[in-house]
């Protein structure tokens, strides 16, 4: 069964996960591990190449599983690897900009959120989309205040420096992800946007891609800056 089981996983694996799963290789290999920011960003990227793989495991029909204990185990899966991984994005955000408040305000108002919707908003709920939706707004929400400010100071510099493209990077799947999320209906996903491409396959495939792209550029400048520095040393 086992054989099986990786059989049917590999073959189910679509381009984005196998591209996810290449970034987080070399960000393994290139990122200096002696960074804080290093680490956070390799335990993001490991808890999204986890919660993939993982889910397509469980939806795999050698395992045998019900239906409906197939859909509660991907949903709690998606709802730990959300509330676990914006907290960490919010703190990346605090470590490039230093804003301490803004960053302990967004983290209460983000589990206030999660407790509120847990309680009352999604309770009957099995995946608790509108936490996502909540996380992603807060991000946005800080990023596009802190980019506003930069320009007012004429920090145009930093608008085109490595840690502006890290922090900007998650923007594209944040707002795409959000515009599927926000609609209770499932049925809004499979819309067609353009031939046979429903909206779900567009946001899941080509926008997190772009995000994907810009992380893999962050990890590859960031290897390169600090392979300069260590040659100069």
């Amino acid at each position: 069964m086992l054989t099986k089981v990786i059989i049917e996983t590999f073959g189910d694996l679509k381009f984005i996960m196998w591209f996810e799963t290449f970034v987080f290789t070399t960000a393994i290999f290139l990122l200096p591990s002696s960074k804080k920011i290093s680490k956070i960003l390799m335990t993001i990227l490991l808890l999204y190449v986890f919660t993939e793989l993982s889910t397509t495991i469980i939806k795999t029909d050698a395992l045998g599983l019900a239906d409906e204990l197939r859909n509660r185990l991907t949903s709690l899966i998606y709802d730990i690897t959300i509330i676990l991984t914006f907290p960490l994005w919010l703190y990346i955000l605090h470590l490039n900009l230093g804003l301490i408040k803004a960053f302990r305000y967004s983290l209460f108002i983000f589990i206030i959120f999660i407790v509120m919707d847990i309680i009352f908003f999604q309770k009957n709920d099995e995946f608790k989309s509108y936490i996502f939706c909540m996380g992603s707004l807060l991000y946005i929400l800080l990023f596009f205040i802190l980019s506003f400010q930069k320009l007012k100071n004429e920090e145009f510099v930093y608008l085109f420096s490595n840690e502006y493209r890290l922090i900007s990077s998650p923007i594209f799947m944040f707002l795409g992800l959000s515009l599927i999320f926000a609609f209770v209906d499932v049925n809004l996903q499979k819309v067609k946007i353009y031939k046979n491409i429903d909206l779900y396959t567009i946001t899941t495939n080509y926008i997190n891609f772009i995000s994907y792209s810009l992380l893999l550029w962050y990890i590859y400048i960031e290897y390169r800056n600090h392979k300069r520095v260590i040659t100069e040393e």
